[in-house]
C-alpha cells in the first residue's frame, strides 16, 4: 500500500472487483459443513466463491436475503452439486425470519409472493470462463418454486450456474456461520460482512502490500489517525473507492419501477446519508453479532469537499469475546420459540416486572430506541391488554397482540426519513389517544375489532400492507364506538362514564 507522507493526503489503493487477478489464495480458517439441513438452532455454514461476493453487483431486500441463506446453508460444500436437489424451508421457519406468525392464514399470500419475487431475481455476473470482458445474466432460482399449505413447507431448486460457486470449492472462497447474518435487520449489513471475510486471509500472510486484501495495521497507518490510533491497534485494514463499494453493496441502475428500487449511488449519494443508513447499522450488527469487529474511517483527497475513499478495520474476536456473541444468539434463538398464551394468574407477574408503568403517562422519544419485545410490552402495559384475556373473545385478544406488533414496528422502524415521519406520527397519534381516553384499551379493541373484519373479508395482506392499514385507522371516527361496543356486549359497562370534558371550555 503507497500512502503519500503528509496524512492530509490519503492515497492509497482500493479494490476494483473486475481487475483483480491475484486475489487467489486461500481464505481464512475453512470450516466443515455442519449440519446439511438448516436449523435455526444450530450452526449452519456457508460457503460462497469470492467471485460471487466480490464480482457480482446485487441488493436483496431484507427476508428474500435471509430465505435465501437458510436455503444455501443446507448446500454440502464438500459434495458434487446436484441441480434437481430440492430444498425445503418450513412455514415455522420462515416465520422466525420474517419475524410473524406464520399460523396466521393472512400471511401466506406474504409468503408467496416473497418466494416468487426471489425466483425473479436476477444479476449480472463476470463470466469467469471468458477473457474477463464477458458478463451473463444469472438467477438465484430455477422456475418451478412451490408453496405447500398443507405440509407447510417451500421448496426450492438453485439454479445450476450458480452451485458451481456454492460447492467443491478448493481455493478463493469464503466460508462463515449463517446464523450470523440471520439475526441481523439490515441487508447491507449482511452483504457488508460476506463482503469483509471475503478480502481477508485469516491468519495467513501471502505477503501482499498491494492493497488487495487486507493487511495489518502498521505505526505508518496510526499516524494517520491520531485519534483512533489506540483503538486501532491489532487490527486489519483495507481501503475501498466508496462509489464503488456503493455499486457492490447495490447495482447501478437500470431499468426499474419504482423509487425503493434506486441504487445506493442514488438513493445515498452523499456520504452523510450513507453513513447513517448504511455504515452505522453494518458496524452495529457486525460487531454485536458476528465473530469481528469492524471499525471504519472516511477520508478524502486534501482540496476536495467529498469523502472518495473508506478505510476499512477489522480484527477477530477472543474466545471471551466470542462467549458473549453465543450466547446473545442462545437468546435471540430462545425467544424464537412458540410462547402459550398467558392465564389471567400472569397478570400479576406484569405488573411486578413493571409496576412503574402509568398507563397514561406521554410516550417518549426514547422509545424509538427500544427493543421490539419492550415497546411491545410497555404498548400491552398502556392498553391494559392482560385484563382483556378473559373479557373478549380469543380470536379478537390475539388480533389485539398482533396490532401491538404492528404498532411496536412503526414506532421503532426509523431507518429512513419516510419511516422516521411515519413514527413520530404513529406516537404523537397514541398520545392524543392517551390524553383523551387515559389509556389505550378502548382504542386497542376497537383497532383489533376492525382488523379481525378485514381479514375475514379477506382484505389483509403482509405484514408490511397489514401495519399501514393501523397507521391509516389510528384516529379514525370509527375506531371507540367498534371498541365501546365489543367491551359493552363483553359486559364490560364500567369502561363508559359519561366524558364531561368536552364541555371545559
Amino acid at each position: 500500500m503507497a500512502t503519500k507522507t503528509n496524512p492530509e493526503v490519503i492515497e492509497g489503493e482500493y479494490i476494483d472487483p473486475d481487475t483483480s487477478a491475484e486475489n487467489n489464495g486461500t481464505k481464512r480458517r475453512k470450516r466443515s459443513a455442519g449440519v446439511p439441513k438448516y436449523n435455526p438452532a444450530s450452526e449452519s455454514i456457508i460457503t460462497k466463491s469470492n467471485d460471487l461476493i466480490q464480482k457480482t453487483k446485487y441488493a436483496l431486500p431484507k427476508l428474500e436475503q435471509k430465505v435465501l441463506l437458510a436455503m444455501m446453508a443446507q448446500i454440502n460444500p464438500k459434495e458434487v452439486p446436484d441441480a434437481n436437489r430440492v430444498y425445503s424451508l418450513s412455514f415455522t421457519d420462515f416465520g422466525r425470519l420474517a419475524g410473524v406468525n406464520m399460523h396466521d392464514n393472512t400471511y401466506l399470500e406474504y409468503l408467496k409472493d416473497t418466494v416468487k419475487s426471489l425466483e425473479d431475481r436476477s444479476f449480472w455476473s463476470l463470466d469467469p470462463d471468458s477473457d474477463g470482458h464477458e458478463y451473463k445474466v444469472l438467477s438465484w432460482l430455477q422456475r418451478g418454486s412451490t408453496v405447500n399449505d398443507r405440509d407447510k413447507q417451500i421448496r426450492v431448486r438453485f439454479n445450476p450456474e450458480i452451485l458451481p460457486y456454492l460447492s467443491q470449492l478448493k481455493s478463493n472462497y469464503t466460508s462463515y456461520n449463517v446464523e450470523y447474518l440471520l439475526t441481523m435487520n439490515s441487508t447491507y449489513s449482511m452483504r457488508f460482512y460476506e463482503i469483509l471475510l471475503s478480502y481477508d486471509n485469516g491468519d495467513t500472510d501471502y505477503g501482499y502490500t498491494n492493497g488487495l486484501v487486507f493487511q495489518p495495521v502498521t505505526d505508518d497507518v496510526l499516524k494517520m489517525f491520531p485519534d483512533k490510533a489506540r483503538e486501532l491497534r491489532g487490527y486489519k485494514y483495507k481501503v475501498f473507492d466508496i462509489q464503488a463499494l456503493k455499486e457492490q453493496l447495490s447495482p447501478p441502475p437500470e431499468k426499474r419501477k419504482r423509487d425503493k428500487e434506486k441504487p445506493l449511488t442514488e438513493k445515498y449519494a452523499n456520504f452523510h446519508d450513507f453513513e447513517r443508513y448504511v455504515l452505522t447499522k453494518a458496524k452495529e450488527e457486525i460487531n454485536q453479532m458476528t465473530d469481528l469487529w469492524f471499525d471504519y474511517i472516511p477520508v478524502r483527497i486534501r482540496g476536495g469537499r467529498k469523502f472518495e475513499r473508506l478505510y476499512l478495520f477489522i480484527r477477530y474476536k477472543t474466545a471471551e469475546e466470542m462467549d458473549v456473541v453465543r450466547r446473545l444468539h442462545a437468546e435471540k434463538s430462545a425467544r424464537n420459540e412458540e410462547v402459550p398464551r398467558r392465564t389471567k394468574a400472569k397478570k400479576t407477574v406484569v405488573e411486578a416486572v413493571a409496576p412503574e408503568i402509568s398507563v397514561s403517562e406521554p410516550l417518549g422519544a426514547e422509545i424509538a430506541e427500544m427493543t421490539l419485545t419492550k415497546l411491545s410490552h410497555l404498548l400491552e402495559a398502556k392498553a391494559r391488554l392482560q385484563e382483556l384475556q378473559t373479557v373478549i373473545s380469543p380470536e379478537l385478544y390475539d388480533t389485539a397482540g398482533t396490532v401491538i406488533i404492528y404498532l411496536s414496528r412503526l414506532l421503532t422502524n426509523t431507518s429512513n426519513e419516510k419511516k422516521a415521519r411515519i413514527a413520530n406520527e404513529t406516537r404523537d397519534a397514541l398520545n392524543r389517544i392517551l390524553e383523551r381516553q387515559g389509556d389505550l384499551q378502548i382504542w386497542l379493541v376497537g383497532m383489533a375489532s376492525m382488523m379481525k373484519t378485514l381479514r375475514e373479508q379477506g382484505r389483509l395482506k403482509s405484514p408490511q400492507y397489514n401495519a399501514t392499514v393501523v397507521f391509516n385507522a389510528m384516529e379514525d371516527i370509527t375506531i371507540l364506538p367498534l371498541g365501546k361496543e365489543e367491551l359493552h356486549n363483553a359486559g364490560r359497562k364500567d369502561k363508559f362514564k359519561p366524558d364531561l370534558t368536552v364541555f371545559d371550555e
